[in-house]
């Protein structure tokens, strides 16, 4: 029978991959659905915002959008301080609960503007907004629980890190195994994603929702938001 920690940590990576792989679908979404703009993965979208800056084409779009690269830019940005702001400062009992409610209903709010905008026109602004939004909450908020090598929303420094680790130490690295676990759920959210999106893009919206959910209920059977309230 496994040790009542075991359990309790189980249940909280849990958590934390599926909202990894969140973070692949919310991109997923963003990028397919809503004009080739990141809303998780700020390297992406500053590149992204430079290129547009210029003009540039590609494929499958006459331009890429400068001002909804900006805007999904600017609610990570201000959903980082929100998170930061909701969950506590550090030396202080965090509220990772109240956290993660916030980011659930930033994302229910992205997923009623792409649900009721027909056609999206303009309103996309709006959604890859507050899809930036929830994914700069989540980023504080999982930065608060202080989890060793546990990042939900970046990779190049997971996957550097771990490489580099590897030649460093001559073997395996520390955390190895969540580490690789990270790139992988990316990965999986990216291909639920780009499913859901040749439904529609609320459909996407709808992925990412319930995927939330579920991580967040994940959470809370470890025990952490209810004893960090």
């Amino acid at each position: 029978m496994p040790e009542p920690k075991a359990v309790t940590e189980s249940w909280l990576f849990a958590g934390l991959f599926l909202l990894t792989v969140v973070t692949g679908v919310v991109d997923a979404m963003s990028f397919l659905g809503l004009g080739e703009i990141f809303t998780a993965n700020m390297t992406g979208n500053v590149l992204l915002l430079g290129f547009a800056a210029t003009g540039a084409k590609t494929t499958s779009v006459d331009h890429l959008s400068f001002l909804g690269t900006l805007f999904a830019l600017i609610g990570f940005v201000t959903g980082a301080l929100v998170g930061g702001r909701v969950a506590g400062r550090r030396g202080r009992r965090p509220r990772l609960g109240a956290g993660f409610v916030a980011e659930w209903l930033v994302l229910a709010g992205a997923a009623a503007v792409v649900g009721l905008a027909h056609p999206m026109g303009d309103v996309r602004y709006g959604a890859v907004t507050l899809l930036g939004l929830s994914m700069g909450i989540q980023i504080a908020v999982v930065r608060r629980m202080g989890v060793p090598d546990m990042n939900t929303t970046v990779l190049t420094t997971v996957l550097g890190g771990l490489v580099a680790d590897v030649v460093e130490i001559g073997g395996r690295p520390a955390n190895a195994g969540r580490r690789v676990a990270t790139v992988g759920c990316i990965f999986i959210g990216a291909v639920l994603g780009a499913l859901a999106v040749r439904r529609g893009v609320v459909w996407g919206a709808l992925t990412a929702l319930v995927l939330m959910t579920v991580a967040t209920v994940a959470m809370a059977q470890s025990g952490i938001l209810q004893s960090a309230e």
